[in-house]
């Protein structure tokens, strides 16, 4: 019966990160360019090996306390005209590269730039946009920036070099950072792509489904009601338990 509370506390633990999970998709589900989190349950491997068939008896040698796993689902979102000549999206794998408030390098989607005071390439969140020769820097007199598909960016007739995408070979090691932006691990270098499909006066749009997301916190919810009435009815048995054995007998 003990192990029954346990096991019930686990599920209640593990519903509740699912629940916060959800709640960040959905919260982000209008976001250019976010990326939604799976969030998984798994058994140690090494225990479920052991403790054949099924892996249940790995959970509860595991005290009920399975291993949450949430990690960043990369797939594509739609890609959406805006008419806006500093919204960039990309058509295929890729990031984006901007520069940190911190000075290091970022990584994003999302494709929704603008022009500064001094004229200068940065994000919404005012980061500089990175061109292969640095930051992108206009003279509004020369005329709007064009960027073609291949990345090649122009004022009038000056070319101002290329607009570079970047990859990564693990993309697990890229760690999810306030505002939209990835940062990579220590050692994950940015590969340039040499063949790119950038679309001007666009954006990308989240990779969220809303519809699905509700369901899946539907699903939370009705799980949490369920685990919280096994662990009462654990407890209500354990103290009956008590009560029964604690009774002197005449």
């Amino acid at each position: 019966m003990i192990e029954g509370i346990y096991t019930a506390a686990a599920s209640l633990s593990t519903l509740e990160k699912w629940q916060a999970s959800i709640s960040q998709n959905l919260a982000s589900s209008s976001v250019a360019g976010f990326k939604k989190s799976n969030f998984a349950v798994e058994t140690d491997e090494k225990l479920k090996s052991q403790y054949q068939p099924d892996g249940i008896s790995a959970a509860r040698h595991t005290g009920g306390m399975p291993t949450q796993k949430t990690s960043v689902n990369f797939s594509p979102g739609d890609i959406k005209a805006t008419g806006k000549g500093t919204d960039l999206a990309i058509d295929g794998p890729g990031f984006f590269q901007v520069r940190g408030a911190d000075g290091k390098n970022l990584y994003t989607r999302d494709g929704e730039f603008h022009f500064n005071s001094e004229n200068t390439l940065v994000t919404k969140q005012g980061l500089t946009v990175l061109g292969d020769g640095g930051e992108i820097t206009i003279d509004p007199e020369k005329g709007p920036l064009t960027i073609a598909r291949d990345g090649t960016m122009s004022q009038g007739n000056n070319q101002l070099g290329k607009f570079p995408v970047y990859d990564f070979n693990e993309t697990d090691g890229l760690t999810r950072v306030e505002g939209g932006f990835f940062e990579p691990s220590a050692g994950l270098e940015p590969t340039p792509l040499e063949k790119v499909v950038v679309t001007q006066g666009a954006i990308e749009a989240s990779n969220v489904a809303p519809m699905a997301e509700m369901v899946n916190m539907i699903a939370v919810s009705r799980a949490y009601e369920a685990a919280q009435r096994a662990m009462t009815s654990h407890d209500d048995l354990i103290s009956k338990a008590i009560g029964t054995l604690g009774t002197p007998t005449a």
